[in-house]
Parts: structure tokens; C-alpha cells; sequence
């Protein structure tokens, strides 16, 4: 009997036309499509907090080149490096880059200027800056303390120097207090914004990330609803610490240890189970597991064509004998 296949009947979806008139219009624009779109959805990928101060240039061969407002966000970036790769390359439903890096370079700080997410507001920000700087003057007793504070300096050249420092750096607090910067609470640094400065920012991430890797190795079968309550977290944080201690222990782990404390912490953590769970079994199962999905790697799977659906369906529903219908994988 020869099967017949439904299709969905209606016009289609606008997600649907946009990615076929591309695709028609050549290779070259249909990547050039892709890598704007991607880099579009940058605060989904990282989120807002990290976008703030984290912003992407643009992509160079396998490159996804980044600008940082602050070093230390380009080392907290580094060490989330494959996590966000992983949710970049997920974004575009296939492997675009295989690697972060920042960049400093005339070419590309200028063709970030231009592209509009530095945008104009910020450049408004520095000339605001600078005319309150020019504009700024400093009253008797703040002159006197700038004096006072470089008096113990025996050279007088050298006092000058410092007390022309000491001046401007006065000038300078005052000029960002007028545009409205405040202290950070933590190192006292000024800084526009809401609750830490940068720096304090990736400090205390770190050290949150530090809590929740040792949480994990004192608790390895917790989950985010087991941890939430004691540390200051967020499900994509334990997610991130889990696969990292999951890959360090799994590196250290022989073929064919089943017995060991490290594979059965191994098991727990990879599975959220507790050691009353565990049998030998799982413990072998998962090993298993865990390490074809290791030798795999990440494996981005697009969405499937129509076609290859309609197969697969077909080779199914041959082997069971039973009638079927297919119906187009949505996005």
C-alpha cells in the first residue's frame, strides 16, 4: 500500500520565508546574516549583566572577538569561555566559532564605534566628562589637602609632580560626582551604575563560583533547588560549576574504576543522584555514558530538513506496520 504524506496546509511562517530569501541570495549573505543575527542576541546569549560590559566586535574566521569595558571582565570571560561558546554556537544552530578573543586594534575598535553599540551615547558621556573636568575648580581646603598630602617628599621636583597628581585626581572625583558617580561600596572606586563597580562585580562572581564548586564537592548529588537557599546563585552558575568539576574528575578517573570515591562523586555529580542511589550498575552506566558524550564532544544539531524527517518517519513506521502522518519539525 502506498503511504501517502500530510502536509500542513496554510501559508508559512515569517521565520520561515526571511531564512529561505537569504539563502537564496548566495552563500556570502546568507553567513553575513547569520553572524549579525547571532551577535544581535549577545545579552540572551551572556546575559544582561555581562553584556553591560561586554560587548562583541564582530567575528574573524573562527574568532568571536570581544571588547571589555574593564580587564577584569576579560578574565572572568576567559574563564567562562566554553560555556558561552557553547550557547553562541546553540544561538546559531550550528558550529560558527570555535574560540573567544579580545581586541584591541585601531581597525576594529573603530569598526565596533561605528557599528552602533558603543553608539553615540557614550561618546556624549566622554565630552560631558571632559567639560566638567575643564569647568571643575577646587575649593582652598581641598587645594590644602592636596599639599599636605605630598609635603613629606624631601625632592622638590618630584613634590611638584605629586602635588599636580594629587590635584587632578581630586578634579577628576569631583567631575564624575557631578555626573552623577558614586563610590562602590566594597573598594570605594567611582563608578556610574547600580551596586558594585566592575571590578568588585567579576570579584564576587568568582568567589561565588568558588562557593558553589566546594557546595558541590561536599554535596556532589545537589541541585540548584538544594543550593539556591544557602549561596547566592543562579541555575545557569551551578550548571556551569557541574560540568566543570564533571570534566576535571572525569580526566583524572582510569577505564575500568568503578570503585573509587572520585568515580562514585563522578556519578553523583553527573546524575544528581545521592550515595543510597548509587548501585554498581549506574555507576557502570553512566561511566559509560559519559565518556562517549566526552569522545563526542558538543555536537550542535540544526534544525532537520523536511526530508530527512519524512525518512527517518518512514523507516519507523515500515518496520511497525502502522500508517503515519508527518508533519514539518518546528522551529
Amino acid at each position: 500500500m502506498k503511504r501517502s504524506y500530510r502536509r500542513n496546509p496554510g501559508m508559512e511562517k515569517i521565520n520561515q520565508v526571511i531564512p529561505k530569501s537569504i539563502h537564496a541570495l548566495g552563500k556570502k549573505i546568507e553567513r553575513t546574516y547569520q553572524e549579525r543575527f547571532v551577535l544581535a542576541r549577545w545579552p540572551e546569549i551572556v546575559g544582561e549583566g555581562i553584556a553591560a560590559h561586554v560587548q562583541p566586535i564582530g567575528i574573524e574566521g573562527e574568532k568571536l572577538l570581544l571588547h571589555a569595558s574593564v580587564p577584569a571582565w576579560r578574565n572572568e570571560i576567559t574563564l567562562m569561555q566554553m560555556t558561552i561558546l557553547a550557547r553562541f554556537n546553540t544561538f546559531a544552530g550550528f558550529e560558527m566559532v570555535k574560540e573567544l578573543a579580545f581586541s584591541w586594534k585601531k581597525d576594529d575598535v573603530a569598526l565596533f564605534q561605528a557599528s552602533g553599540r558603543v553608539q553615540a551615547e557614550e561618546a556624549d558621556e566622554q565630552e560631558a566628562y571632559r567639560k566638567a573636568l575643564r569647568e571643575m575648580t577646587l575649593t582652598e581646603e581641598e587645594q590644602e589637602a592636596c599639599e599636605k598630602s605630598v609635603s613629606l617628599v624631601g625632592e622638590e621636583r618630584l613634590r611638584r609632580k605629586l602635588r599636580h597628581i594629587s590635584l587632578r585626581r581630586k578634579k577628576r572625583e569631583k567631575a564624575l560626582r557631578v555626573l552623577g558617580e558614586k563610590p562602590c561600596p566594597q573598594c570605594g572606586k567611582l563608578f556610574s551604575g547600580e551596586g558594585m563597580c566592575p571590578s568588585c562585580t567579576c570579584r564576587e562572581r568568582r568567589e561565588r563560583r568558588r562557593s558553589i564548586r566546594r557546595h558541590l564537592l561536599d554535596l556532589p548529588w545537589a541541585r540548584y533547588a538544594d543550593i539556591k537557599d544557602h549561596l547566592r546563585c543562579t541555575p545557569a552558575m551551578v550548571a556551569s560549576e557541574r560540568t566543570r568539576l564533571v570534566q576535571e574528575l572525569a580526566r583524572r578517573i582510569e577505564f575500568g574504576d568503578w570503585e573509587s570515591l572520585e568515580a562514585k562523586t563522578l556519578v553523583m555529580l553527573y546524575r544528581s543522584l545521592r550515595p543510597e542511589q548509587l548501585t554498581e550498575d549506574i555507576v557502570r552506566r553512566t561511566l559509560y555514558d559519559l565518556r562517549r558524550e566526552m569522545a563526542e564532544g558538543t555536537v550542535f544539531r540544526p534544525f532537520p530538513k523536511r526530508s530527512e524527517v519524512m525518512k527517518k518517519t518512514a523507516k519507523r513506521g515500515a518496520k511497525s506496520g502502522e500508517g503515519f502522518h508527518v508533519s514539518a519539525p518546528r522551529r
